[in-house]
């Protein structure tokens, strides 16, 4: 016989004693009559007690007092019924903290049935009631925050079925169990909503995707209610749904609320363009009465000098100074609403900084002397060229020279210019200081708020609107740059533009939108001609971002960097619309319109002026020859009118305006340098005096009762004898819309950009060169090239 057939030993008393005392519980040994005598080493090691601590129910002195009484009464009667005993309740472990256990114990009786011993164990069970507790808690919380949740929520089973109950779905909806169960629910929801919801609720059970749907609700009153509804699916472990839950929020004040707020939104936008519409009809009104005074001030004054009346001269100079004065003040109050409404756009252009600051340094001579103040200019050797919008600048260098001379009095003026470069890109620092009055902390601190002076007594010692300053910072921000301010009371102050050279691309970009839209726009319902976009302009980085914006639109560009180059693709490719640039060398845009109109294959494509020559291109697309803005400068108009007086023989000139007066001082002025006038206050009037003869120019105010003087443009050039020179003459502000739908009507034009009128009225640009292959005159090619670009 071998080792492996022997029988092991039967367990031994050693044996059972090892096992008990290998248990994770604590176990115990009791006499019939319920006295434990013997406990395990768990026992001693959890209690840190001794046997001899444990005699005479030492058992006792380690459950918590509050539990003590009820399980040694639980425990006494299984005892007394011989029956097994279960119960729960904490022991004090050696550490002084209490741990919940879960004791047992069975009875073991002899042969007549008398129980002799009990066997019983304690297993701690802290960590289960603990879990056990934080999820009843949990769940308390849960229906708590359902009960006192506005929502609807409910869940349903894994198919989307609504199963009951749903109590809150009840209460809301009023329907029964009967009624909502399955897919009952739908007939609580609009009819004109149910569709939508149960397809988009199909479609997330069976994706298992989160459910996410507005629809309206049938409340228990009857009253349907905007909801928002959400559902997501909760899955068992093997990824299955096992049931979905959601809610409904009732949005319907919400939505209310957005329905109100739009109509506030639309009534304030009314309100806005109400507002605009005012001021742009009360700059008329306004410069109406202001250009009577000035043009008679002006006219009176020459008069009186060939009258030798000297004498009465200052007297004059002074109305129209505060004439001019006044209208200064109109237009700071017409800046301030454009930028108010957002309407204020840039045109940048290209020019010479040190040519600029001349420019502003002679226009300010007069302020800086009124109060016998010296002037001197800091330039360094390398201001260069700037990309910016010129004429804000030039406006915002004339508005601190100009606060400068106001608060000085035989001081010091001095304007600094530098030019500096920062991560990569150059910037110009324009620094207006004075040695005038300065400023305090206090005054520093709301100087740039609009209607805003140092203070009340600043606003009765020098005057003025506290306009300028706000507008000048609203310029700068614009333009991507920065102003501000240096002062010590008493001592004077330095106010500091900073701006970057080059103006930001993303203004750029938004003006090559603007046109790439607006190809788009006229383009639309040319199918038939070929679909390509033809680009000319001889700006490298010009054609890039106009045909990169015209690509991203859609549309397949070619493009050409002269004007003659152009013109050759435009006859061979036949586009749909051609974007065309004005200053280029070889052949420039007006050369290449003209041939583009008179050659028959492509006579009728559209055309878009992309050169910014500020709003003179406008006044080309009107068909007009130049442009002026009232109170008329006398001496730009002379020199205007002088380059259309035919030689050899007496021009006739008629103007057309509702307004007598105006009509009167023009026609006086024009009379005194021999011209013969003839008038008509508005445009239908205008075309009767054409049928009895053709003057050699036309002087045209825009707003005019009966037929105003966009009308008359466009009966004008549907005219054979139409082809006469327009000068604009008015005091009206073109709006966008104005402009694009004059772009149309006019030999399908379409100006980009958005420039000040006040700088045009100065530029002169020959009519006939867009309607004749001959050469222009010298004078009036070298008035070209001088525009700017």
């Amino acid at each position: 016989m071998t080792a492996r057939d022997e029988q092991p030993a039967p367990p031994s008393e050693a044996d059972f004693r090892n096992l008990a005392d290998a248990l994770p519980q604590l176990a115990w040994i009791a006499d019939g009559a319920g006295n434990l005598f013997w406990y395990n080493r768990r026992w001693y090691d959890y209690t840190g007690t001794t046997p001899a601590e444990m005699a005479d129910a030492g058992w006792r002195k380690l459950h918590h007092p509050d539990h003590l009484e009820g399980a040694a009464a639980r425990f006494s009667a299984c005892i007394a019924a011989g029956e097994s005993w279960q119960d729960t309740f904490p022991l004090r472990g050696k550490d002084g903290r209490y741990r919940w256990f879960l004791s047992l114990a069975e009875p073991v009786r002899n042969a007549d049935g008398t129980v002799e011993r009990w066997y019983g164990t304690n297993t701690d069970v802290t960590e289960t009631r603990d879990a056990q507790e934080a999820l009843r808690l949990s769940e308390e919380r849960f229906r708590a925050l359902i009960d006192a949740s506005a929502a609807v929520i409910w869940n349903t089973n894994a198919e989307g079925e609504l199963t009951p109950p749903q109590p809150r779905w009840a209460a809301y909806t009023g329907q029964s169990e009967e009624a909502y169960q399955g897919w009952g629910w739908v007939d609580a929801v609009h009819p004109e909503d149910r569709a939508r919801a149960a397809e988009v609720w199909a479609g997330c059970v069976e994706g298992k995707r989160p459910y996410a749907v507005e629809y309206r609700l049938r409340r228990h009153d009857g009253e349907w209610r905007d909801t928002e509804v959400r559902g997501v699916p909760v899955l068992a472990e093997d990824g299955a749904i096992r049931e979905w839950v959601g809610l409904n929020i009732d949005i319907t004040v919400r939505k209310e609320a957005e329905a109100e707020a739009e109509r506030a939104r639309a009534a304030a936008e009314a309100a806005n363009l109400a507002k605009s519409q005012f001021l742009a009809n009360m700059s008329h009104e306004l410069r109406t009465p202001l250009s009577a005074v000035i043009g008679y001030s002006e006219m009176l004054g020459e008069e009186l000098e060939d009258l030798g009346q000297a004498a009465l001269l200052p007297d004059l100079r002074k109305i129209e100074a505060s004439a001019r004065h006044l209208l200064g003040l109109i237009n700071d109050v017409l800046d301030i609403s454009k930028i108010e409404a957002g309407r204020m756009t840039l045109s940048a252009e290209t020019f010479d900084v040190a040519s600029l600051i001349e420019d502003v340094s002679a226009a300010t001579q007069s302020l800086i002397a009124k109060k016998r103040n010296r002037f001197r200019l800091d330039l360094a050797p390398d201001l260069g060229a700037m990309h910016q919008d010129q004429l804000k600048l030039r406006q915002s260098l004339i508005n601190l020279i100009g606060n400068a001379a106001k608060f000085s009095e035989d001081g010091d003026i001095a304007l600094t210019v530098r030019r500096s470069t920062e991560d990569g890109a150059d910037w110009l620092t324009f620094a207006v200081s004075d040695t005038g009055i300065g400023l305090t902390e206090e005054q520093i601190g709301r100087l740039f708020e609009r209607f805003s002076q140092a203070d009340e007594s600043t606003t009765r010692q020098f005057g003025g609107t506290g306009l300028g300053l706000s507008i000048t910072r609203a310029f700068c921000e614009r333009m991507g740059g920065a102003i501000g301010v240096a002062s010590t009371y008493g001592q004077g102050a330095t106010f500091t533009i900073r701006l970057p050279a080059e103006l930001a691309e993303r203004e750029e970009e938004e003006a090559a939108e603007s046109v790439a839209a607006r190809v788009r726009e006229i383009t639309e319902g040319e199918a038939h001609l070929h679909d390509v976009v033809l680009l000319v302009d001889d700006d490298p980085a010009a054609r890039d971002l106009l045909q990169r914006f015209l690509e991203r639109e859609g549309f397949r560009v070619r493009t050409a960097n002269d004007g003659r180059a152009g013109l050759t693709l435009a006859r061979a490719l036949k586009p749909r619309a051609i974007l065309l640039d004005i200053e280029m060398p070889r052949m420039d845009g007006w050369a290449v319109l003209h041939a583009i109109r008179t050659d028959p294959d492509i006579a009728e494509t559209p055309v878009i002026i992309t050169s910014v020559v500020n709003e003179f291109s406008l006044a080309h697309v009107l068909g007009a020859t130049d442009y002026l803005v009232k109170p008329v400068d006398w001496n730009a108009l002379k020199e205007a009118m002088e380059r259309y007086r035919p030689a050899g023989h007496e021009g006739h000139v008629l103007i057309v305006d509702d307004d007598a007066d105006a009509r009167e001082r023009v026609r006086r002025t024009l009379q005194r340098d021999g011209w013969e006038v003839r008038e008509a206050e508005n445009g239908a009037r205008a075309l009767e005096s054409l049928d009895m003869s053709r003057p050699s120019l036309i002087l045209l105010d825009l707003m005019m009762p009966v037929m105003d003087g966009f009308a008359f443009l466009r009966a004008l050039r549907g005219r054979p004898d139409g082809n006469v020179p327009v000068v604009v003459l008015t005091a009206k502000e073109i709006s966008a819309s104005e402009k694009e739908s004059l772009g149309r009507q006019a030999d399908r034009l379409i100006v980009k950009g958005s420039m000040s009128l006040a700088e045009i009225g100065r530029q002169l640009r020959d009519l006939y060169a867009r309607q004749d292959r001959t050469p222009l005159p010298g004078e009036i090619q070298g008035l070209i090239e001088r525009l700017p670009s």
